[in-house]
């Protein structure tokens, strides 16, 4: 039996509410990993399920669907989930002894030294066409349609 990973929102979260994709992966890395969806939740973790219950070597994350229209959306996205990270980390920290307080330090000098050699090797990346919100949702209704005309 494979794996199955399920997003659990807060009850009562409008994310219950939102499209849910399954994601696919080889727990081996034997395939490259593939999305299926949209779904409403229940049938997403019921398929997800199946096809675990069928398969070895299969992970199967079952994941909200979230309607980002611009960049911005999704960096506010990312930096609401690096936040809730940093508070995970940060209570596991309080928990730690930190008798080794000195190796941590060395680590540390390391670890910027390695930062600021790669920071010069960043690509600029310049001229990049973002569609407006208008534009976006226009894609999402012809993807659905897509999806609709298909079944």
């Amino acid at each position: 039996m494979g794996g199955v990973i399920i997003s659990e929102p807060e009850e009562g979260s409008p994310i219950e509410d939102l499209p849910w994709v399954v994601v696919f992966q080889s727990l081996d890395d034997a395939w490259d990993s593939f999305t299926c969806g949209p779904y409403e939740r229940d049938h997403a973790i019921a398929l997800a399920e199946a096809v675990a219950v069928e398969e070895d070597d299969v992970l199967a994350a079952v994941e909200p669907l979230l309607p980002a229209l611009e960049p911005a959306d999704i960096l506010a996205d990312i930096a609401e989930l690096r936040e809730v990270h940093e508070d995970e980390d940060d209570e596991e920290d309080e928990f730690e002894e930190t008798d080794e307080s000195e190796e941590s330090e060395e680590d540390t000098e390391e670890g910027d030294e390695e930062e600021s050699e790669e920071d010069g090797d960043e690509l600029e990346i310049t001229d990049i066409e973002v569609p407006d919100a208008d534009e976006v949702r226009e894609g999402m209704a012809r993807v659905v349609n897509r999806l609709l005309a298909d079944a």
